[in-house]
């Protein structure tokens, strides 16, 4: 396993998205501590036996430096927790799941709006361990910079279960269509696309990509791209530069930075980065994988995995 500092930060950047009031309940606090743990570091793991050998590092953490004891400070099942629970709630709030059994009702009514608005229905059977999954997928979203990996074998309902938790955070799904003859340049055209609507129009944005879409090599460069700094080198032609500098002129001035091409640039980088969220679909197996995560780190070092 590889970890770093980054990963650490997850953490503290899952707990910051509590509420004021939660963080004054010492057992609910503890709690979100445990959920945020186990979601940058336990979904990494890849038996039941690491998983066991990080629970207990985790209780102990807990009976340690809480002062809390395990059994009576977490639920009895699953913990869960997310900002869905109250539909259509202005602000959102991020939060422990604590009534389990109005959870499911819940996911499967966003999924009757999903198919109800969507061309595209999904004929999805909403057991616990597909809504624990799409729980996860729904907390990257809502972190800036929060991008997934998701590994799996193909049909095992990563793409569908990515679509809901992007309609739940109530963000438009961006793909690509490999079509015969499918190239770099209808790539790179479409990925201009993609981005420019995340930095220029501000439109919170999934991307999802699938590895079997993986038509040449240079098409996981350009992802690792977006994932180190939300940009592609030798992607934009000067008419693109004129309609970037012209949607972030005014920001510019306004935070009273100099209006110049690098600093209208570097204003749209951080637009896009605050709201392109990369969803990754891969397969663990065979040696295609592997290859690609040591020749492209920011799969790794910038997913949630």
């Amino acid at each position: 396993y590889t970890f770093n500092l980054r990963d650490l930060g997850k953490v503290f950047q899952g707990m910051l998205m509590m509420s004021e009031k939660r963080v004054l309940d010492g057992p609910a606090f503890a709690r979100m501590w445990a959920h945020e743990c186990r979601r940058v570091f336990k979904d990494r793991l890849v038996n039941a036996e690491d998983g066991d050998w990080f629970d207990s590092n985790l209780r102990r953490g807990m009976e340690t430096e809480f002062k809390l004891g395990w059994e009576d400070t977490m639920p009895a099942d699953r913990l869960i927790a997310g900002d869905y629970m109250v539909p259509g709630a202005d602000p959102r709030v991020y939060e422990e799941v604590v009534n389990m059994s109005a959870l499911q009702p819940t996911i499967e009514e966003y999924l009757a709006e999903h198919n109800a608005d969507s061309k595209s229905p999904m004929k999805l059977v909403l057991f616990l361990d597909a809504i624990e999954h799409v729980s996860r997928i729904a907390r990257v979203l809502r972190q800036p910079l929060g991008h997934a990996l998701l590994l799996g074998v193909g049909g095992s309902g990563r793409q569908s279960l990515t679509r809901l938790a992007a309609f739940i955070a109530d963000y438009k799904v961006q793909t690509v269509e490999i079509t015969k003859g499918y190239g770099k340049a209808e790539w790179r055209e479409r990925l201009k696309e993609v981005i420019k609507r995340a930095g220029i129009q501000e439109e919170p944005t999934v991307f999802l990509f699938n590895d079997t879409q993986i038509v040449f090599e240079g098409m996981v460069e350009d992802i690792n791209g977006i994932l180190n700094a939300g940009d592609v080198p030798n992607l934009y032609e000067p008419e693109d530069f004129e309609e970037i500098y012209s949607a972030t002129r005014r920001e510019c001035i306004a935070k009273r930075r100099p209006a110049t091409p690098l600093n209208m640039f570097a204003q749209y980088l951080q637009r896009v980065q605050r709201n392109i969220h990369v969803v990754f679909c891969m397969s663990p197996m065979g040696d295609a994988f592997r290859d690609r995560l040591r020749m492209f780190p920011a799969l790794v070092n910038c997913c949630t995995i």
